[in-house]
């Protein structure tokens, strides 16, 4: 696949975040427009790239990630989707995924180095770190709408309310965590002339196109042998990617070319680099993990009704990428421990706003974990 065919494929996705108080309850936030005040002509925006193979996909459940599959019809057609872990409507299961991040380094030609492993400008720890000790690993009290979803991780929480018709009756221990959790060596990657940097609010900020950056991912699976039943995490700090010449692009999902193996990327970042606030520490990662759970491209695409024109989507799609429509959305969670720490996670979307299900059969008959719609989406046009 060429680099230009590669990236017709990638569905971009404009986000435009925000922040506020989190105390044993999420609060929407007001949608802040704008792109950043440091990078020209930048749009906050993530991709995902399926891999367009000419063979069956050699999807083994025995050596892969646990996928299970489901079906809804809307006007007459059947939709088929895979999620990740097991159906909730075969009652209560725990699927613990393990977890390889790999904390990336980039050196670029100007003599920066931003790493995963440094000091977070205007922090005490490095990136590595508080991924490490975020909500999306460890357990958090999680409530929309006052209705307790667990205490759990931020993704898992977010699956049981999407699910919420089987968790809160016949399936109440059901769970997808990610467990355990490794960290491979720190992967420095010499930038050259396929990026730059410029001046941030705090540290540099890095650009890297994004089509270098993933052939390396790539190698790096096979490379690092990391085991295809588990989700690879590329970790880096402050550093986006370019398409191009285009930025800014958060984070992003994708699989091997044989389609067996699952990875997620996605930037920790500063705060104040764009203009909505909310963009900052683990939000792009929430993005990730919560559109890989839910559409791990594994062992097909998960395609739905079209839908559009709202959150980062101008025109039409139609995939089941859940952080796509809310891209205005976002909530804090205060994390304790001897260095606290506020992150800022993504709204993400449930599965009844996409197969058009009236009501929601999600917690509280929501659209998404903050209630960011009142109903289903009219099909695209």
């Amino acid at each position: 696949m060429s680099k230009s065919q590669k990236f017709v494929l990638a569905l971009l996705c404009l986000t435009l975040l925000a922040s506020a108080s989190f105390a044993q309850k999420m609060t929407q936030l007001k949608v802040l427009q704008g792109g950043s005040p440091y990078i020209k002509d930048a749009k906050p925006m993530f991709a995902v790239i399926p891999r367009a193979t000419n063979a069956p996909v050699p999807y083994n459940p025995d050596v892969q990630v646990p996928i299970w599959t489901g079906t809804f019809t809307f006007n007459g057609q059947t939709f088929t989707y895979h999620m990740v872990g097991t159906d909730p409507a075969a009652g209560s299961a725990t699927s613990n995924i393990p977890v390889v991040i790999i904390p990336l380094k980039f050196h670029f030609s100007d003599g920066t180095n931003l790493s995963a492993s440094q000091t977070v400008c205007g922090d005490v720890k490095n990136t590595k770190y508080r991924v490490k000790n975020s909500p999306l690993i460890k357990n958090a009290a999680f409530a929309p709408g006052g209705t307790n979803v667990g205490t759990t991780q931020y993704i898992d929480a977010f699956q049981r309310a999407n699910f919420w018709n089987f968790v809160s009756t016949t399936a109440p221990n059901y769970h997808v965590k990610l467990s355990p959790v490794t960290f491979k060596p720190l992967q420095t990657i010499n930038v050259g002339g396929s990026g730059s940097t410029q001046a941030g609010p705090c540290a540099r900020i890095g650009k890297v196109d994004i089509n270098f950056f993933d052939n390396i991912a790539m190698n790096l699976l096979t490379q690092l042998a990391i085991p295809a039943n588990t989700l690879p995490l590329f970790l880096d700090y402050n550093t986006f990617w370019t398409s191009g010449g285009g930025c800014c692009i958060l984070g992003y999902h994708s699989t091997n070319n044989a389609g067996t193996q699952a990875y997620a990327v996605a930037a920790y970042s500063d705060p104040g680099i764009f203009n909505a606030p909310g963009i900052r520490d683990i939000h792009a990662l929430s993005h990730e993990i919560g559109e890989w759970m839910d559409d791990p491209l594994i062992p097909s695409q998960n395609f739905v009704p079209a839908w559009g024109h709202i959150g980062q989507v101008g025109g039409c799609q139609n995939n089941l990428e859940v952080g796509d429509p809310v891209t205005g959305s976002a909530f804090t969670v205060a994390m304790g421990g001897t260095f606290p720490f506020t992150y800022h996670p993504e709204d993400l979307v449930f599965l009844p706003w996409f197969a058009r299900v009236s009501p929601s059969t999600s917690v509280n008959g929501w659209y998404t974990f903050l209630n960011a719609f009142s109903a289903p989406q009219p099909v695209c046009h």
